[in-house]
């Protein structure tokens, strides 16, 4: 999940699935498991993950959303920019957890243009002694650079849990370190476009809007089992 701050419009009342059901809400929204909280989860900070429970998603093959281990098929989201450098760097998720994101985030569902401006400005600490927000900045990602900026197309791309492979590209002097899901070699089974991208995104080759396209020339439209 992109993680923006959520708009309240429209967002607290998307369905929440039954596998969400006791999972912590905030506003009405569910809080995402690789959300950072404080001690009190459903006291999020909307825009920041928790490295370590993102961690442990990657590790264990956990959902994003609901921490539950993945199974059967997975969903992942995807950038154009992602898929051309071959790794997807958002964890999978169930599919009910996926469809759940793309209507409950802003960003995905095209009700923000931008990604959250300022993530860290609610990086304060709280007065409850069992709450390790006086430490966050030891356990939180790095800042992200795409705060503020134009949101980009988004995917949705479905493969089978055996193909759903975590890898880790170093990068280089100009790439900056990856983990993410290994999307050179997978074919992915279904995949649609959940938003376009916002005003003011710089321009890109999209081999994503290129493949539904040829599937859409050749019969398959977006589902190609």
């Amino acid at each position: 999940m992109t993680e923006p701050t959520p708009s309240p419009a429209g967002a607290a009342r998307v369905p929440i699935p039954d596998r969400l059901a006791d999972a912590p809400r905030s506003g009405g929204l569910v809080v995402p498991y690789i959300t950072l909280t404080h001690h009190d989860r459903t006291r999020p900070v909307w825009g920041k993950v928790h490295a370590p429970a993102q961690r442990r998603v990657w590790r264990q093959k956990l959902c994003q959303i609901c921490g539950q281990p993945l199974i059967d098929w997975v969903v992942v989201y995807l950038r154009p920019s992602d898929y051309g450098r071959g790794i997807a760097v958002e964890p999978g998720m169930h599919p009910e957890c996926a469809h759940y994101s793309a209507s409950a985030c802003p960003v995905l569902a095209g009700r923000l243009d931008r990604y959250h401006p300022d993530p860290d400005r609610h990086l304060s600490a709280c007065g409850d002694t069992r709450c390790a927000c006086r430490i966050w900045q030891r356990v939180t990602d790095e800042p992200s650079h795409l705060a503020g900026q134009p949101a980009e197309a988004w995917y949705e791309g479905w493969l089978p849990l055996s193909e759903y492979i975590v890898v880790t590209d170093h990068g280089n002097d100009t790439t900056p370190p990856i983990t993410g899901v290994d999307v050179r070699e997978v074919r992915l089974r279904k995949l649609r476009r959940i938003r376009a991208a916002g005003p003011g995104a710089e321009p890109s080759t999209d081999l994503l809007a290129m493949i539904i396209a040829a599937r859409k020339l050749f019969g398959y439209g977006e589902d190609l089992q």
